[in-house]
């Protein structure tokens, strides 16, 4: 199996992706890192992956889609309605799993790269949000959590000691696997290292899926990917 994950940004300086090959026997070889990738270069590594994880959200929440196309509400003092504009389905159950909170596709930052990961899904024929065999929505801290990895404080250059030492402890938990001391570098390229890991899970059925009664929702607000298990 080869997987893909891919860090993913409003624009392509900050979009890294990392390709995993897969082996039999447990290797897992990482091949070197892929920086500053545009929408051509991505498309490519697409073509050559079995599975592929993004760390963008797929999706916007219900309530937020409804609300924008015809906004009904006349008040503003409903904190119930505010939540649903903000948080998504994955994002409450990623918080009561974990006790993070991922950052607000209706509100925050992440607006724009999961817009761009929307055009990436539409240009790929992806219809179900919620992980679809190939493509799955990932978040690199909450796999980092779920393995009992320090998941606060690696990302941003000075953090570099903190991400060679999370890489050392990443081969420590998988003795197979191959990845250079490169992924260390920055936090675009750890993060898609952490995304390829992760896909592998969610690929072979070791992460936390929707529960059946909300798919559907699921499926179209995105759902995030958690490991249950160690990274292998």
């Amino acid at each position: 199996m080869i997987t893909l994950g891919i860090d993913l940004s409003s624009q392509p300086d900050d979009t890294a992706a990392c390709m995993i090959d897969w082996h039999n026997d447990g290797r897992a070889i990482a091949r070197s890192a892929t920086l500053h990738c545009d929408d051509a270069t991505l498309d490519d590594l697409i073509r050559k992956a079995d599975a592929i994880g993004i760390d963008a959200p797929f999706g916007w929440p219900e309530a937020f889609v409804e609300a924008v196309g015809q906004w009904n509400a006349i008040t503003w003092d409903d904190h119930a309605f505010q939540k649903k504009l903000r948080v998504r389905l994955t994002d409450q159950f990623v918080h009561a799993t974990t006790r993070l909170t991922p950052l607000s596709v209706s509100t925050d930052r992440i607006a724009l790269p999961a817009m761009r990961a929307m055009a990436l899904l539409a240009r790929h024929g992806v219809t179900d949000r919620s992980g679809d065999g190939r493509f799955f929505e990932v978040y690199p801290a909450g796999s980092l959590k779920r393995w009992n990895l320090d998941h606060q404080k690696y990302k941003k250059k000075e953090n570099l000691p903190k991400r060679r030492g999370l890489l050392a402890q990443l081969r420590a938990a998988l003795p197979g696997l191959s990845a250079g001391e490169a992924y260390a570098d920055t936090d675009h390229a750890f993060d898609a290292l952490i995304a390829s890991l992760t896909t592998h899970a969610a690929a072979t059925g070791k992460t936390l899926v929707a529960p059946a009664d909300q798919h559907g929702v699921a499926s179209r607000e995105g759902w995030i990917h958690l490991p249950v298990t160690r990274p292998v």
